[in-house]
């Protein structure tokens, strides 16, 4: 049975590093941390790796969540990957623990004009 939990989310923690700029295109790495609140309630970290130019921008990203999902304990990885095409996010297979054990899904996160973040999370158990 799919099911959704949505929840808001601020970032906590923003600490870029860049790696390399090369013929226009910086690479950075970024670690950041979250907290979400709603269907999803509890923190995450993520580590990123950004690409950006005067036209494009896209990174790619694993972010380590330690939560609840519609009550229930645990925790699973998010695998990111974002650019022209979309963004999209999927939950890394293999990776649930606790109560999340055997989760599999996909997520949207979804910013408005003011900056807030909704978080999205379709899954199975």
């Amino acid at each position: 049975m799919t099911n959704n939990a949505t929840a808001s989310f601020t970032v906590d923690g923003w600490d870029p590093q860049a790696t390399d700029k090369a013929e226009g295109t910086e690479f950075s790495r970024v670690t950041l941390s979250k907290t979400f609140a709603g269907g999803v309630e509890g923190t995450s970290t993520v580590e990123m790796l950004t690409a950006v130019n005067e036209t494009s921008s896209a990174y790619v990203a694993f972010e380590r969540l330690s939560v609840s999902v519609d009550g229930r304990k645990g925790g699973f990885v998010l695998q990111h990957s974002a650019g022209e095409n979309g963004h999209h996010l999927i939950v890394l297979p293999g990776s649930g623990h606790g109560e999340l054990s055997g989760i599999t899904g996909t997520a949207e996160i979804v910013q408005d004009d003011e900056g807030n973040h909704t978080f999205t999370l379709t899954y199975e158990l």
